[in-house]
């Protein structure tokens, strides 16, 4: 009984291994290449295709390569690239890819690493050669989308017989060495100042335009205020006269004994040692009597 057991027990092994080698699961995001004695006979769940799950193959005769259906991704750092302007950067790039020919991949590159190392070859040769065109400042901020463009074209046209697409390529940062960007710093420092300065001196010389004509506009509007004051003023003073001689003109005497009192009021307020009035007053020559003694006795 217990070696019936055992005959059981390994023939459930032998029938293990013998399921492990017929069958093969292939996942959505695989694709699979059939070879008989190392010759590829089939692609499973290509591109375009929807084959994932259980397949079979002949154990021993037939063996399976499994190769990866997602988008994959490849950094590439430190790269140095020579500017247009002789300015030295250090890359870090970032490289979208995935296997487009399964076929024409495993005969190029049989294993995934094979794959990197020719990936980061063109690349780099790449982005050495697309950056070397341009300078520094275009590189930080100008052209950059242009220049993924180029880069990425030159990359798959480098890969084209190699089953790879690439999908994307992007700078992920670029730096100057740094005593190369202690130099830039100060350069633009200097050039921002120096537009500072531009700015701030045609702001002044603004200023001067603005305060000479506010200037301008200040004397015009005082000699206009004056010379209408004038105008105002002789027409008052005329209008004055005018209302003085028709008043003058009704009694006469009578003014000319008010003008003498305002005289005589005056000339006592200022201690006035001697008075002179009008010789006949009527009424008023007791007044000017007793200011002639006044201003006498002093």
């Amino acid at each position: 009984m217990r070696a019936f057991g055992w005959i059981i027990l390994i023939l459930s092994i032998i029938g293990l291994v013998i399921v492990s080698n017929v069958f093969f699961i292939v996942r959505q995001a695989e694709q699979a290449i059939l070879l008989e004695v190392g010759r590829p006979v089939r692609i499973i769940n290509a591109t375009g295709a929807d084959e994932a799950g259980l397949h079979m193959k002949i154990p021993i005769y037939q063996q399976v390569e499994i190769l990866d259906k997602r988008n994959l991704g490849l950094d590439i750092q430190g790269i140095e690239v020579i500017a247009s302007d002789q300015r030295r950067l250090r890359v870090d790039a970032f490289v979208r890819w995935r296997i487009s020919d399964p076929l024409r991949y495993y005969q190029r590159f049989r294993v995934e690493t094979a794959a990197e190392a020719q990936l980061n070859r063109i690349t780099t040769s790449a982005i050495r050669e697309a950056l070397g065109d341009v300078a520094v400042p275009e590189i930080i901020s100008g052209q950059r989308a242009q220049l993924m463009d180029r880069i990425r074209n030159n990359v798959n046209q480098g890969l084209q017989n190699d089953g790879i697409d690439i999908i994307d390529v992007r700078i992920r940062q670029a730096d100057l060495p740094r005593e190369v960007a202690e130099g830039v710093y100060n350069r633009m420092r200097t050039a921002r100042l120096q537009e500072a300065q531009r700015i701030r001196s045609e702001g002044e010389e603004r200023a001067r335009l603005i305060r000479a004509q506010a200037e301008r506009e200040k004397t015009v509007i005082e000699a206009q205020a004056r010379e209408q004051a004038e105008i105002i003023r002789g027409e008052g003073d005329a209008r004055a006269t005018e209302i003085y001689a028709a008043a003058y003109g009704r009694d006469a005497e009578f003014f000319r004994f008010q003008r003498a009192l305002l005289a005589c009021e005056k000339a006592i307020q200022r201690g006035t040692q001697l008075v002179i009035g009008p010789s006949s007053l009527g009424v008023c020559d007791q007044f000017f009597d007793s200011a002639r003694q006044a201003g006498g006795t002093r």
